[in-house]
């Protein structure tokens, strides 16, 4: 099998905007966006043999409710209708691309035999085998979809079967310890799958148990999940395929584009895009997730299939594998390195089951009285103490400096992960008590006045953050070093001056953090006294006269032109606020209109706090924290 010659990203551009040939032709459509409408319709518009990957995963005929769409007709009707969007598709990839489709039982056979009558070679029938399908009470449970590989020209299309994101450790690598085993791994199987008992602390933290990679469905409760769509496709499955098919700077199609998962994925792995989507609403939230990613952002949901691979009686991996890194070792090597072959568990919440007397002699040991677990706790309490610096664990997070040498502390002890491993044990460690009572050092170094002009930056910042991320919480933000760095860059860019550090941020977040839910409770116990408040005039803020408000305490509401709502402050000092926001790098400088509520049309300045949280869930601004996400 040979790869075809990447496309330049300029020519996919130029193909799609190439009228010459028919000077009435309709507007070419942008790219890297969804474009609202039929896909049928949208299809025809594009120019031949001008998409590298089509990636098509259609409504499945079986009843399912979307908001624009009927999902129940007749199976002639329906094959009919794939036929066509099939035929479009064939027409509008390339010679050397490819077109997945996501399909299930009901036309699976079907679909293959239109997609092979219109001109496409199958290539692969995977299957993607999760569980957590529906529950039936007449049936087995379904827990698997069909994807199908198809090309134009099987001799010549886009396979990168060489990278090295795509490819997987052998079971020579990884369970035996082969070293005749291939340093660079071996393929995937076609058949792709996910089980129960690789689930660990979080519903979504899925780890692969051997060679074959597992993919969890994104249920209702996974922080990946895009609430406004019922059917969503993992970014991990998506990424493989994106990556094997395509390379950077390729036009990847979505003629079904639903939650934009497709696209996502493709614009994190530098490709362009373009989908379509028949719901009006759907192409409205799918282009606003789109829009909040960035170029090499990490797809969500694990796609390491090392981490929890199994190994022979002996706990035998190959020392140094590329693909499987530096983990143990022998039995002996272990009794030399305890604490680095217990870290493995490092994310467990229970100590590791008992070693069968059949496997007695095999399992590594401890030293008597500690268990394998406590030792790997030991040596994070130990790295924690001797780095600290009178710190508390909330400082550390803070501190960039200070939180790398307790990396480096870490790293030096032999304990396996990272970074985030570490800091998320540290705070369990502190949750379940198990941290030592050592003297904390008051690390307040900054005055409220300091904390009152950056607050701002600081819950933007923290709003931004968690719909980039898709963090499910704070303490995860400010565990994950590069997110604490994004953190860190979107509340300096908003911020009006120009802070020592980023400490300052992060310490704003915490504090925000933990007054919001006081703040809350005192809103709703006050609310017939805050209810009838409201902003009532509201001025062009580019003209506004700042300085007559220069220590004032109070709230503002800054507006776009369409009045539409983006953030609401309280301040000590309304005019240096509003000063800090002309001269911040963002967009809040071009804001439209301002309105300001003094203190002192309050009956008390007590009542200014809890009135900002009673206003901003009354308004909803889009970059304040709604008041549910403070329960994080």
């Amino acid at each position: 099998m040979t790869t075809a010659t990447p496309s330049a990203a300029s020519s996919a551009s130029a193909a799609l905007h190439d009228t010459t040939s028919d000077p009435s032709a309709e507007e070419p459509l942008a790219l890297d966006r969804i474009h609202q409408g039929d896909c049928v319709e949208l299809l025809s518009r594009l120019p031949d043999h001008s998409i590298d990957l089509a990636f098509a995963d259609p409504p499945f005929n079986i009843g399912f409710k979307y908001d624009e769409y009927d999902d129940s007709h007749q199976d002639e009707h329906y094959l009919a209708w794939c036929e066509r969007w099939i035929a479009e598709l064939q027409r509008v990839v390339k010679p050397s691309g490819s077109f997945w489709l996501a399909i299930g039982d009901e036309y699976a056979a079907e679909l293959k035999v239109a997609a092979k009558r219109q001109g496409f070679t199958p290539r692969n029938w995977v299957i993607w085998y999760y569980t957590f399908g529906q529950n039936c009470r007449r049936k087995f449970n379904r827990s698997h979809a069909h994807l199908f590989h198809f090309v134009q020209d099987e001799e010549q299309h886009t396979f990168n079967a060489e990278d090295p994101a795509v490819r997987v450790p052998s079971a020579r690598a990884l369970v035996y310890g082969d070293r005749r085993a291939n340093p660079t791994g071996r393929l995937p199987d076609d058949t792709w799958i996910l089980r129960p008992q690789d689930l660990r602390e979080e519903p979504d933290a899925f780890q692969p148990m051997d060679d074959t990679w597992y993919f969890s469905r994104v249920a209702g409760t996974f922080k990946e999940r895009q609430g406004f769509h019922g059917c969503q496709m993992p970014e991990q499955l998506l990424g493989r395929i994106v990556r094997t098919c395509s390379r950077p700077g390729d036009l990847v199609l979505d003629p079904f584009a639903g939650s934009g998962t497709t696209l996502a994925v493709a614009k994190k792995l530098g490709r362009q895009f373009l989908g379509f989507e028949l719901s009006t609403d759907y192409a409205k939230y799918g282009n606003q997730r789109i829009e909040a990613l960035d170029v090499g952002d990490d797809l969500n949901g694990p796609a390491d299939p090392v981490g929890s691979a199994p190994t022979t009686a002996k706990g035998r991996r190959l020392k140094g594998h590329p693909l499987v890194g530096p983990t143990a070792h022998t039995p002996q090597e272990a009794e030399a390195s305890p604490v680095e072959t217990t870290a493995a568990s490092l994310s467990a919440k229970e100590a590791p089951t008992p070693v069968s007397s059949a496997h007695a002699s095999a399992a590594p040991t401890a030293p008597v009285g500690l268990s394998l677990r406590e030792l790997t706790e030991q040596a994070l309490i130990e790295a924690f103490s001797a780095t600290r610096d009178g710190a508390s664990v909330d400082w550390l997070l803070c501190d960039a400096a200070l939180q790398s040498r307790f990396h480096a502390d870490c790293a030096k002890a032999g304990l396996l992960g990272g970074p985030t491993d570490w800091n998320l044990e540290l705070l369990r460690l502190r949750k379940a008590g198990k941290l030592p009572r050592l003297k904390s050092v008051s690390r307040q170094d900054f005055s409220s006045d300091e904390l009152d002009r950056v607050a701002f930056a600081a819950e933007i910042a923290w709003c931004e953050s968690l719909r980039k991320h898709a963090v499910a919480s704070l303490d995860e933000l400010f565990c994950t070093p590069d997110k604490a760095q994004t953190f860190d860059k979107i509340a300096a860019k908003y911020a009006g001056w120009q802070a020592e550090s980023v400490t300052i941020y992060r310490w704003a977040a915490l504090r925000l953090r933990k007054a919001r839910h006081a703040l809350a409770e005192e809103a709703k116990r006050y609310h017939y006294v805050l209810a009838s408040r409201e902003f009532e005039r509201f001025q062009a803020f580019p003209r506004m006269r700042v300085n007559r408000y220069d220590g004032l305490a109070g709230l503002y509401l800054l507006r776009e032109s369409a009045h539409k709502p983006v953030y609401l402050g309280e301040t000590h000092d309304l005019g240096r606020r509003l000063e800090d926001h002309r001269g911040a790098k963002s967009g809040l400088r071009k804001t439209a209109q301002v309105a300001v509520i003094t203190a002192e049309e309050l009956p008390s300045d007590d009542y200014r706090q809890p009135l900002w949280v009673a206003l901003v869930q009354r308004h909803a601004p889009r970059l304040n924290l709604a008041p549910v996400s403070l329960d994080a």
